[in-house]
């Protein structure tokens, strides 16, 4: 679920290595609670499916109440204030908390729970009405810090897989897009207020002209949030959702396979989905450092990062069953190299009919 999952340094004052422990247990906390969130709805989808199955065929939220039935169990069943809406086949909720956060800027295990409750709620709409739902968006604040989100993406099939058993249950919270950042609509509201301030302009004409050039439809996950009143979603397409998740897990391989960790310090991993002069392709870009102590040099880290991103684009794209691309560019920041898999080869890498340094050699 472009952005790395990353929580903001504290404000207390400490040395560096204090506030370096400090981001990392923020990360390490994102991490835990995404497992959380999805492990503890798993059995209640699971219940649900079922009642669901022997409730008939109707659908029990007809097309255009999804929104209305999202925010009424909501309120009606956990007690919690939502408001919803639907972009094309992508439908969005905003989660305000009292609590979201802690003084670290960790998720606290309040706001997990009702994350939770979300979750479920709109797994259960998507999962038994007749409009066709591809994703689903839950953007959850502080209410204290409006500036902060966290945003959950989930694919509906992933979930329909899952209790269908087509979809192991490890592999079913790895394809859970969970990103802490800041809002991006905030940061360009922000910045464009400062211009304004200086030049002195008139409130009135400051919204209008915000309202003309500056308050948009984003046009990537990483752009989607919640911001004075108004939701900036989009309606999400299985590439760039994939393309997201691609990059994803390489910051989680980094981080919890020795291979990589011990080795290299991930600086960033974007992923996005490109179709343009008739190719169509996956770009993952990857910034790494050497860990010298090992003597380790900028196309040593280019090579692991390679045989990284190489591994994860086929276990992604593969798992989704996706065939509409022609190959994955692969970019180092390393030492500038750019590698090209064509699909076939990425099967054949897959299938072990070729090896991955003949690929790239």
């Amino acid at each position: 679920m472009r952005s790395e999952m990353s929580g903001q340094k504290s404000a207390r004052p400490g040395n560096g290595n204090r506030r370096a422990g400090e981001v990392r247990g923020q990360k390490s906390e994102v991490r835990s609670q995404k497992k959380r969130i999805s492990s503890s709805v798993l059995c209640l989808l699971s219940s649900v499916f079922c009642l669901l199955n022997l409730s008939g065929c109707a659908p029990s939220f007809p097309k255009g109440h999804v929104e209305e039935a999202i925010v009424k169990i909501c309120k009606k069943e956990y007690k919690i204030d939502v408001k919803a809406k639907t972009a094309g086949k992508t439908v969005a909720i905003y989660l305000p908390l009292p609590n979201l956060l802690d003084f670290n800027l960790a998720i606290t295990k309040e706001a997990g729970d009702r994350i939770n409750d979300v979750v479920l709620t709109v797994s259960r709409v998507t999962l038994s009405t007749d409009a066709k739902y591809d994703f689903y968006c839950i953007i959850a604040h502080d209410v204290r810090v409006p500036e902060v989100q966290i945003i959950v993406i989930k694919s509906v099939d992933d979930i329909k897989r899952f209790l269908l058993n087509d979809v192991s249950r490890g592999e079913y919270s790895k394809r859970m897009l969970v990103d802490m950042r800041l809002s991006p609509q905030a940061q360009k509201e922000g910045a464009v207020k400062e211009v304004f301030d200086k030049m002195k302009l008139d409130t009135e004409w400051q919204d209008q002209v915000m309202d003309d050039f500056f308050r948009s439809e984003p046009t990537a996950i990483g752009d989607i949030g919640y911001w004075n009143d108004r939701f900036y979603i989009k309606d999400i397409t299985m590439p760039e959702f994939l393309a997201e998740q691609i990059a994803g897990r390489i910051r989680i391989d980094v981080r919890e396979d020795k291979k990589f960790s011990e080795k290299i310090m991930l600086k960033s991993a974007k992923g996005v989905y490109v179709n343009k002069q008739g190719k169509k392709y996956f770009r993952i870009d990857v910034a790494a450092s050497p860990d010298w102590l090992k003597g380790l040099g900028p196309a040593d880290v280019s090579s692991l990062i390679f045989e990284l991103a190489t591994g994860v684009a086929i276990q992604v794209i593969h798992g989704y069953r996706f065939d509409d691309y022609d190959y994955v560019e692969i970019f180092s920041e390393s030492d500038q190299k750019t590698v090209q898999i064509l699909k076939e080869d990425l099967e054949r890498i897959r299938t072990k009919k070729m090896k991955f340094e003949d690929v790239v050699k």
